[in-house]
Order: structure tokens, then sequence, then C-alpha cells
């Protein structure tokens, strides 16, 4: 008896101190270097610059202009290199998935443009309304080309979201 209440008082002391002690853990974040965010800064132009050159590639070889799309195809490659070269040195700096990251982060950046887009035209609405309501034909007149040339950017915005593999780029902006 006396040894069993011993053993299982050696258990939970064993028990207590196992539960104070704390584990090891890994930041949260990684902490990225300035050179890290210029590479992964310069990653992301590269992505840009390929999605581009394809696109331009495929609307040259729908309209019949095979040289124009053997140079962008060309130009494509050269920027496929770009990218390689860019995320093995963010690879051996111990970024994890540069492409894949790096993609992401041109995506969300095309939402956001897309977001602050379809919100320009929203708030230049209800200003050419509350001009239109007050009056002030001047006013309204410049909202409404407010509004003209924000639409124009949105659809800017949206074919370049389209391009870097968006699908939907207004209904993900709501």
């Amino acid at each position: 008896m006396k040894k069993l209440f011993l053993l299982s008082f050696a258990v939970l002391l064993a028990a207590g101190a196992f539960a104070q002690t704390t584990s090891a853990t890994t930041p949260a974040t990684p902490s990225t270097t300035p050179t890290e965010k210029a590479q992964m800064k310069d990653l992301r132009k590269d992505v840009r610059a390929y999605d581009n050159k394809k696109a331009e590639a495929k609307q040259a070889i729908k309209k019949g202009d095979l040289t124009a799309a053997k140079t962008d195809i060309a130009a494509a490659k050269v920027d496929k290199q770009d990218i390689k070269a860019d995320a093995k040195t963010l690879k051996s700096e111990g970024v994890a998935h540069p492409i894949k990251l790096a993609d992401k982060q041109v995506k969300k950046i095309d939402e956001k443009d897309v977001k602050a887009d379809i919100k320009d035209i929203k708030a230049d609405k209800v200003a050419e309304k509350a001009a239109v309501k007050a009056g002030n034909t001047t006013a309204a007149a410049t909202d409404k080309a407010d509004i003209k040339a924000d639409k124009k950017e949105l659809k800017k915005d949206i074919k370049e979201a389209r391009r870097d593999g968006i699908k939907h780029p207004v209904r993900r902006a709501k």
C-alpha cells in the first residue's frame, strides 16, 4: 500500500513537472532581410513580365502575327530563366517556395487594386448624386469624368488580374 501511494505520488509530480515546461516554438513569422524583400520584389516583377509576355504571344497568335509571337515567347523564356534564378537564390536564403509565394503576392496586389478601383467608383457615384442634389452641375460633370476614368482604370486592372491568374477579379473584390 505504501509503495502504491509513493508510486502514484511520483507519477503526479512527474506529470506536474512535464506540464510546466514550455515547448520550443519557432517564430510565427520569419524575419526577412532587406535583400530578401528586394529579391522578392524582383521576382514579382519577373512573374508579371512573364505573364504579360505569354498573354501578348497568345494575342499575336490569334491575330496571325507569328513573328511577334516568337519574339514574345523568347522574351517569356528569358523571364522564366530570371524567375528560376531568383527562386534559387531565395531558396538558398531560406525562403520556402518563393515562386508560389510571389504568385500569391501578385494576385493579392491585383485584388487590392481592383478593390480600390471599385471603392473609388462608388465614392464618385455618391459624390455625383450629392452634387446633382445640390444643383452643382460643374461638380457633377467632374465627378462623372472621374467615374469614367476610374472605370477605365478598373478595366485595365481587371485585364491585368486575369493575366495573372485570377478568374473572377470583380467577384473576389466584393
